[in-house]
C-alpha cells in the first residue's frame, strides 16, 4: 500500500511541476508578445497603410453584434463583398482593394462573425447546420443593414463554402460570385488538415502562451506575402483575441470517423444547387491545402447542376493567390468581373 501512496506522490509532483511550467512560460509568452485589442488595431493599420487606398472603416451591427466592415471605391458603383478564409480577416484583401475600386466597384470587406477584429459571441451549436446558420444569420443581417439588395461576391476557401450557402438560400440577391481556392469540398480530409481545423492556430496562441508563439514561428509561411507590412504580427494578433467563436464553428464542419480519418460532415460538393448568377471559379496550382483536383472536381459537378461557371487556375501560388500573385489576380478579375457584369446585366 505504501509504494501505491508513493507513486501517487510522484504523479502528482510530475503534475503540479508540469501544471508550474505550463503557467510560467504562458506568462512569459505574454510579456514577450504582449496582445490586446489596441495592438491588434495598430497593427491592422499598419498592414492596410499599404493598400494605398483610401478607406473608410465602420463597425456594423448585426445580430445583436458589431461586426468591422471596410469600404473602398465610389458608393454609387456596384457593390462587390469580399468574404475572408479561415483564421483570416478583410485586411488581408488589403492587395486588391484599389485594383477592384479601379475597376468599378464599391468594395466592402467584412470581419466574419467571430473572426479578425469582429466581436465574438460564444458559439454554442453542436451541429453542421448550426456552425452555417451562425454566419447564414449574421451576414443576411449586416448585409440587410447596409441595404444590399443585390451585390457580387469574391470568397475565399471556407468563406467560399459560407457564400454559396448564403446565395443558394436567398436567390437573386448575389448577382456574380467568385469561389478562390474553395474548401470543404469532398468528404475526406488529409490528416494534417483535419488537425488543422480540429486543434486550430488559434487554440494553440491562445492556451500555449511561449510555446505557441514558438509553434506559431516554425510553421507560419516565411514567404514574403504573409510577412510583409506587419501581415504575420496581425495573424498573431487576432489569433489570440478571446473567445474562439468562430474557430469553434468551423471545427464542427468536420469529424474524426477514426484517429487519423477526418471528414467534412456536409461537403461542399455534395450540396450543391443550379445557381441562376454565373460562379467562376479558381484554383491554385501550388495549393498545399485543396488541391487542383478537388477544385475542378467541384467547378464539373457546378456545370452538371446547369449553373453557368467558369474556371482559371492562379500559377505560381498557394492557397491565397489575391495575396501571393495580385498582379494575376486582378488579371483573373478582370477578365470575368467588369462593371457590366457587375450589375447583373
Amino acid at each position: 500500500m505504501m509504494w501505491l501512496v508513493g507513486a501517487a506522490f510522484k504523479v502528482l509532483r510530475v503534475a503540479s511541476n508540469l501544471v508550474f511550467f505550463f503557467e510560467a512560460q504562458r506568462l512569459l509568452g505574454c510579456l514577450i508578445k504582449p496582445t490586446s485589442d489596441e495592438r491588434v488595431q495598430r497593427v491592422d493599420q499598419k498592414v492596410l497603410e499599404a493598400a494605398a487606398v483610401e478607406l473608410r472603416h465602420e463597425m456594423v451591427k448585426c445580430a445583436g453584434y458589431k461586426v468591422r466592415t471596410v469600404f473602398c471605391g465610389n458608393r454609387t458603383n456596384p457593390p462587390l463583398v469580399l468574404i475572408h478564409g479561415h483564421s483570416m480577416s478583410s485586411t488581408f484583401w488589403y492587395k486588391n482593394f484599389a485594383d477592384l475600386a479601379n475597376m468599378g466597384h464599391y468594395v466592402i470587406g467584412l470581419d466574419l462573425l467571430g473572426w479578425g477584429r469582429s466581436e465574438r459571441p460564444l458559439y454554442s451549436g453542436e451541429t453542421v447546420e448550426d456552425s452555417v446558420h451562425f454566419y447564414m444569420e449574421s451576414f443576411n443581417e449586416w448585409r440587410v443593414n447596409l441595404r444590399l439588395e443585390k451585390f457580387s461576391v469574391i470568397a475565399h476557401s471556407i468563406g467560399a463554402y459560407l457564400a454559396y450557402e448564403f446565395a443558394k438560400r436567398h436567390p437573386g440577391t448575389v448577382t456574380r460570385l467568385m469561389l478562390v481556392t474553395p474548401a470543404a469540398i469532398e468528404r475526406r480530409l488529409s490528416l494534417m488538415t483535419g488537425i488543422y481545423f480540429a486543434l486550430t492556430p488559434q487554440t494553440v496562441a491562445r492556451r500555449l502562451g511561449l510555446l505557441g508563439y514558438l509553434l506559431f514561428e516554425m510553421k507560419f509561411p516565411k514567404a514574403e506575402p504573409y510577412t510583409a507590412n506587419g501581415l504575420k504580427d496581425l495573424t498573431w494578433q487576432l489569433s489570440c483575441r478571446p473567445t474562439p467563436s468562430g474557430d469553434i464553428a468551423i471545427r464542427h464542419l468536420i469529424e474524426f470517423e477514426s484517429w487519423n480519418r477526418p471528414v467534412v460532415k456536409r461537403p461542399f460538393i455534395n450540396s450543391l444547387e443550379r445557381l441562376e448568377m454565373p460562379v467562376h471559379v479558381v484554383s491554385a496550382d501550388m495549393d498545399t491545402l485543396v488541391s487542383i483536383q478537388s477544385v475542378e472536381n467541384l467547378y464539373t459537378a457546378l456545370v452538371k447542376t446547369g449553373t453557368k461557371c467558369t474556371y482559371n487556375v492562379a500559377i505560381g501560388s498557394d492557397h491565397c493567390p489575391f495575396l501571393e500573385v495580385p498582379d494575376q489576380f486582378r488579371e483573373i478579375v478582370g477578365k470575368y468581373f467588369d462593371r457590366k457584369m457587375c450589375t447583373g446585366t
